[in-house]
């Protein structure tokens, strides 16, 4: 396997390593605030606050392992029935776009983090750019494993 196809798998395993870290914490997180409310009447309030930004993290972070495994959701009926240049523009269009779109989703939410140090989350009193790094991170993450995997020569092909 060459260098992009090593890079664009050890990121998967990054992201899926990450991901399974954060399901747990999420997952402990809502039994812990599901049994303090059964058993002790109420949780503390960052139960719910620590459980939505796990989830958004894990999320945006998986979004990697979830390209990498072919696990994204397309719609491509209309693509098969094109001949063999309409397919490969298609997928060169495909990898423009979102190329675009994450280096964008990326730029806007590095501006987010930046601007919302000085702010704190209600519950937790921690920086607001830590659940909003969620962004950039995740979608970085994943614009790289694009790029690399897009790259790397296919199975049985020589570079």
């Amino acid at each position: 396997m060459d260098l992009c196809g090593r890079l664009s798998r050890m990121l998967a395993s990054i992201s899926v390593w990450l991901g399974g870290f954060l399901l747990l914490l999420n997952v402990g997180d809502v039994i812990m605030g599901v049994t303090l409310r059964y058993f002790g009447g109420a949780a503390p309030i960052w139960t719910e606050e620590l459980a939505r930004f796990s989830m958004v993290w894990m999320v945006l972070i998986g979004a990697a392992a979830a390209f990498y495994n072919g696990d994204q959701m397309s719609i491509d009926f209309v693509v098969m029935k094109l001949p063999p240049r309409g397919k490969a523009f298609c997928r060169v269009l495909s990898v423009a776009v979102r190329f675009v779109v994450l280096a964008a989703l990326v730029w806007f939410g590095a501006r987010n983090v930046m601007g919302s140090w000085k702010m704190k989350t209600m519950a937790l009193g921690v920086p607001k750019s830590i659940p909003l790094m969620a962004v950039p991170i995740g979608m970085g993450l994943l614009l790289a494993t694009i790029l690399f995997k897009t790259t790397a020569p296919k199975e049985g092909e020589r570079k």
